[in-house]
C-alpha cells in the first residue's frame, strides 16, 4: 500500500462492522475473518480476546509466562500471533501457544471455539478505555487534529466506532462468558490490576497450569506496569508490530504502554461529557450486571 494515505482511508468493513485499518483487512476483509474463523490451532492453544486497550499486552505477557512456567518476558511482540493483522495465517495452524484479537465472538475459529478450547477475555472500564485509544490513535498517526471530545462521539461512540463498538462487542462477551465459564475467563482490568497475585492464581487455575506460589509473586511483579513498560524497550522483538505499522505508512512505535492507570479518563472528559457517558453506560451495560471500577 506504499504511497497511500491511511489517513484518508475509509475503514474496512464486514456484515456491516467497521474494523481496523490493518493492511490484511483493507485488502479483503471477508476473505482474512473467513481464514480467521476455519483457522485450526492447536489442543492448547489459547486466544486471548479483548476490545483495543483493554490490557491485551499485559495479560498476553501474564499469559506467557504461566504457560511457560517461568518469569522471563517474551522477546516477541503479541502482534507476532495478532490474527487480523497477519497476512499469512500458515504459521498459526495448528499452533499451541496465544494467539490475540479483537475481532468480536462470533467471528473467533470455529474450531476452538466448537471444541471447548481456551478463551482469555478481558473487559476494563470504558471511560479509560477511551482515552488510552484516543491517545494511541494519535500517537500511531490514524488521529491528526481530532479532539478528545471528537473522537470520544464519533470513533467511540458514534458511527465511526470499530468491532462494533464497545458495548455491542462487550455485551456478546459477557453473554458468552456466562454461557461458558469452562472455556472462558473473564478478567476484569481493574481487578486484575489491584488484586494481582489473587488473579493469576484464578488465571492459572483455568489454564490447568500448577505453579508454586513464589513464582507466581515473580510473575505479578515481572508484570507490574512499570516493569513491563520498561521490558518492552529493552527485551522486546517488535519487528511484527513494526511490519503491521510500516503496511498502512505509520509510526513504527506507537504508544503501546502509556499510563496503565484507573482513572485517567478524569483528564480528558468535561463533567457534561462524564454525565453523557454515564447514561449510555448505564443504558446498554445495566442489564449485565457489571460493576466497572472508575477511579
Amino acid at each position: 500500500m506504499d504511497g497511500i494515505d491511511v489517513y484518508e482511508l475509509d475503514y474496512p468493513t464486514y456484515e456491516g462492522v467497521r474494523l481496523a485499518k490493518v493492511e490484511p483487512l483493507l485488502r479483503d476483509a471477508g476473505k482474512v475473518i473467513n481464514d480467521i474463523q476455519d483457522l485450526k490451532l492447536g489442543p492448547e492453544a489459547v486466544i486471548l480476546a479483548t476490545f483495543p486497550r483493554s490490557g491485551t499486552h499485559w495479560v498476553y505477557e501474564i499469559t506467557h509466562m504461566l504457560l511457560t512456567r517461568n518469569a522471563n518476558y517474551n522477546t516477541v511482540s503479541r502482534e507476532a500471533t495478532f490474527l487480523e493483522g497477519l497476512p499469512d495465517l500458515g504459521p498459526l495452524q495448528f499452533y499451541n501457544h496465544i494467539v490475540s484479537t479483537h475481532l468480536p465472538f462470533k467471528w473467533l475459529p470455529q474450531q476452538h471455539v466448537e471444541r471447548g478450547g481456551k478463551i482469555i477475555y478481558v473487559i476494563r472500564n470504558p471511560k479509560d478505555v477511551a482515552v488510552s485509544f484516543f491517545e494511541v490513535m494519535r500517537s500511531c498517526g490514524f488521529l491528526r487534529e481530532e479532539t478528545f471530545e471528537y473522537f470520544l462521539s464519533e470513533f467511540f461512540l458514534g458511527k465511526r466506532a470499530i468491532y462494533g463498538g464497545w458495548f455491542q462487542y462487550n455485551q456478546a462477551f459477557i453473554r458468552e462468558a456466562k454461557a461458558r465459564k469452562d472455556q472462558i475467563i473473564m478478567l476484569q482490568y481493574e481487578t486484575v490490576k489491584n488484586n494481582t497475585l489473587k488473579e493469576l492464581k484464578r488465571l492459572a487455575e483455568f489454564l490447568e497450569v500448577k505453579i508454586a506460589d513464589p513464582l507466581l509473586k515473580e510473575i505479578a511483579e515481572k508484570c507490574q506496569f512499570d516493569n513491563l513498560k520498561t521490558a518492552d524497550k529493552s527485551v522486546r522483538n517488535d519487528e511484527a508490530l513494526f511490519k503491521i505499522m510500516r503496511a498502512v505508512s505509520l509510526n513504527e512505535h506507537p504508544t503501546i504502554y502509556r499510563k496503565g492507570e484507573i482513572g485517567d479518563w478524569k483528564n480528558y472528559f468535561t463533567v457534561a461529557m462524564s454525565e453523557a457517558f454515564d447514561k449510555t453506560n448505564a443504558d446498554n451495560m445495566d442489564d449485565i450486571g457489571l460493576e466497572f471500577e472508575f477511579e
